[in-house]
């Protein structure tokens, strides 16, 4: 849930008519216009109502969104499972949008796969099986479709035009057209993931090319709008593996893989990986928790296909929800309580035996010994509590 990806629906949403008085007002100086704009950051209720006093204010909010975005951290959506308690959206700090906000999800026995552009994506667990895709802001069910095989997928993502579920037991994937306008009767189409790539991490949207990484940190493109030259190499065509240096050996390095594991992050016109750094596995301990002993943040080359690893990521912040299989950049947004040069963590009370929320480490330079303490057991992606980061 964050701009622009919704910057479309406030677009397109009734206006009505323009009094002289607002008239007016809507043809002010570009300059004055930013300033008003600028002094109502992060208010989200004051951005709303600026986006809709008239028309030229509307475009010109449209036409900031790479300058407001970026300023804007994730809401938190907290839900009880297995209660009629509506769930709370809520901010990092009052400012955003004061108090929490209620927003009735539907009660039905569900799997939380991931969070992505706005919306939960769950897997219902009825007889046949269905993939639901839930609107975070509204709870209104956007989209319920049968699955294609069966329980056995693992995580999900929306890109700007598909649906792309994962399947746990083999290296395939499946993708429908989404938002449904696009394709009002979504069959799901079978792909699979090229030879030698590892399970899917993590998807973003990254200037318009959709990126993947995996749990061995395998770069992966996907382009499933691109037509394969022959139908014997789409699958090759469709999702590429990138190759790329500069990162440890994947089967020497410890990095953890399972529940908070890479995590592609786009930084304004950068690429960034977080990897969580793990002394190795303990020789004959069936109950091994691993040390974190190091976070460490990546930036890609795109020139030389060379990650390096950064010692501070400037004005920027970084957000992983560990639940919601998502991370986001946020860049100059002190207002909101936000520190700069900071990774922030989204747990669940299970994850740390603390109070659920955000957790913030220590400067990226000084990660060797991050605040959120020692890795403990997966979070719990079924349990009473669903935490979500929701990008707006």
């Amino acid at each position: 849930m964050r701009p622009p990806e919704r910057f479309d629906e406030i677009a397109a949403t009734p206006q009505p008519p323009v009094s002289a008085e607002l008239r007016d007002w809507g043809h002010l100086p570009d300059l004055v216009i930013t300033d008003v704009l600028d002094r109502l950051y992060p208010c989200l209720r004051s951005l709303s109502a600026f986006a809709a006093a008239c028309r030229p204010w509307r475009r010109f909010f449209i036409a900031s969104a790479s300058t407001i975005v970026p300023r804007i951290p994730p809401l938190m959506l907290k839900a009880r499972r297995y209660s009629d308690e509506p769930a709370r959206l809520s901010g990092l700090s009052p400012a955003m949008i004061g108090d929490p906000m209620a927003v009735p999800l539907p009660a039905f026995p569900a799997k939380f796969l991931s969070a992505s552009r706005g919306h939960l994506i769950l897997l219902k667990r009825e007889y046949d099986g269905e993939c639901s895709i839930i609107d975070a802001f509204t709870g209104a069910e956007r989209l319920a479709v049968p699955l294609p095989d069966g329980f056995a997928y693992h995580y999900a993502s929306l890109t700007p035009t598909h649906l792309l579920l994962f399947d746990a037991r083999d290296h395939k994937f499946d993708s429908l057209r989404f938002p449904t306008t696009l394709n009002p009767d979504p069959e799901w189409t079978p792909h699979r993931l090229p030879r030698g790539a590892s399970f899917i991490s993590t998807v973003i949207d990254f200037h318009g090319r959709v990126l993947g990484i995996t749990d061995r940190a395998e770069l992966l493109e996907f382009r499933l709008d691109v037509k394969a030259p022959c139908q014997s190499c789409q699958s090759s065509h469709e999702v590429q593996l990138l190759p790329t240096t500069g990162l440890p050996n994947p089967d020497a390095a410890t990095f953890e893989r399972l529940w908070y594991g890479p995590r592609l992050v786009a930084a304004g016109e950068r690429l960034l990986l977080l990897l969580i750094m793990t002394d190795p596995p303990a020789k004959d301990c069936l109950s091994w928790r691993p040390r974190v002993r190091k976070v460490s943040v990546h930036a890609l080359d795109m020139a030389a296909m060379r990650w390096g690893e950064l010692d501070d990521i400037g004005e920027y912040s970084l957000f992983v929800d560990c639940a919601g299989r998502s991370a986001m950049a946020c860049a100059d947004a002190a207002r909101c309580g936000v520190v700069a040069n900071r990774v922030y963590f989204l747990v669940s009370n299970r994850d740390l035996g603390s109070q659920s929320g955000w957790t913030r480490s220590g400067p990226v330079r000084s990660l060797t010994e991050p605040r959120f303490g020692p890795a403990a057991a997966g979070p719990d992606r079924t349990g009473p509590m669903l935490l979500a980061v929701l990008f707006l």
